[in-house]
């Protein structure tokens, strides 16, 4: 039984899907970012966290991960060629996909105003655009990051994907919007996008 600690409309969206896609059974705390029942956890308030055998593990990319090493599932074995090719898609996911929608996110709603800069949204439409081309060209006609097999980046390519659509930025067309698509149709996360919706 795993403890997961988070709002299922933040990033534990993805480890909620993870959990799904494992079959694993899992209670959820519906904390919100900075809220007591997060900083009991994580001192920087930010969720997801995940407890696991009476350990806390934070960050929803390494909770994922950690998920899939565990349980021997979505992901390559560690130190094969493979896997490296993998955790570049998972750097590629946090730094050019995530990073963007953050920065985003923080100068619309989640600064104060008065550290606000309306101006970057424009940039951040820009850096969104630039990594779907990238996207694009390292996706070719797999049908996910990894070729046939769906793979931990998928998680979190897809999830930001929908926050990004959420957020007004550009739908990319063709081969990308199918691969979201396509993620995205799956059933775990058909299940964790109900349970989202329930929360």
């Amino acid at each position: 039984m795993y403890k997961l600690i988070g709002s299922p409309k933040t990033r534990a969206f993805r480890v909620l899907w993870m959990l799904e896609e494992l079959g694993l059974e899992y209670e959820i705390v519906d904390a919100g970012p900075r809220t007591d029942d997060i900083l009991a956890f994580n001192p920087s308030g930010k969720v997801p966290a995940l407890v696991a055998d009476d350990n806390v593990i934070i960050d929803s990319s390494a909770i994922v991960q950690f998920l899939a090493d565990r349980h021997e599932k979505f992901t390559y074995p560690a130190g094969t060629i493979e896997r490296a090719k993998q955790d570049s898609f998972l750097h590629f996911a946090n730094d050019d996909l995530d990073g963007t929608c953050w920065v985003a996110a923080k100068h619309s709603f989640v600064l104060p105003e008065e550290l606000r800069v309306s101006d970057i949204i424009k940039s951040c439409q820009w850096d969104w655009g630039r990594a779907m081309m990238t996207l694009e060209q390292r996706l070719g006609n797999n049908e996910y990051v990894m070729g046939e097999t769906f793979t931990v980046p998928d998680i979190i390519i897809c999830h930001v994907a929908g926050w990004a659509k959420r957020s007004g930025f550009d739908w990319p067309s063709g081969r990308i919007s199918d691969y979201f698509e396509r993620a995205q149709s799956r059933l775990a996360f058909q299940r964790a996008w109900e349970i989202r919706g329930n929360s």
